[in-house]
């Protein structure tokens, strides 16, 4: 997962691979941590289901037999279902204004 540093407004700010900006703090021993835990976790959620689907495909590509078609057929549903039901609660938290805008 590439992410990128970078300085937003005078602020440290870290930019994932998908784009989503979310701004770092630091406590007083100087260690950085998320602003705001539950959208991090949205973002990364959104981020493995990402994963899932490249491992999906690449397991599809090499399978041998059906069982592991089914098993990536599977892994791939369920990345996409987690990934509508991520996309949509990051959706409910900018519509609620509690989602730092990208």
């Amino acid at each position: 997962m590439a992410r990128e540093l970078y300085l937003l407004d005078t602020h440290l700010a870290l930019r994932t691979n998908l784009g989503f900006t979310v701004p770092l703090n630091y406590d007083s021993l100087g260690e950085s941590s998320l602003v705001k835990a539950c959208d991090k976790h949205i973002i990364q959620t959104i981020e493995i289901t990402e994963e899932m689907i490249e491992l999906a495909n690449r397991g599809d590509e090499n399978r041998e037999d059906t069982g592991c078609g089914i098993l990536y057929g599977v892994l791939r549903d369920s990345a996409y279902k987690l990934r509508r039901l991520a996309v949509k609660e990051k959706e409910a938290h900018i519509r609620k204004g509690k989602w730092l805008q990208d």
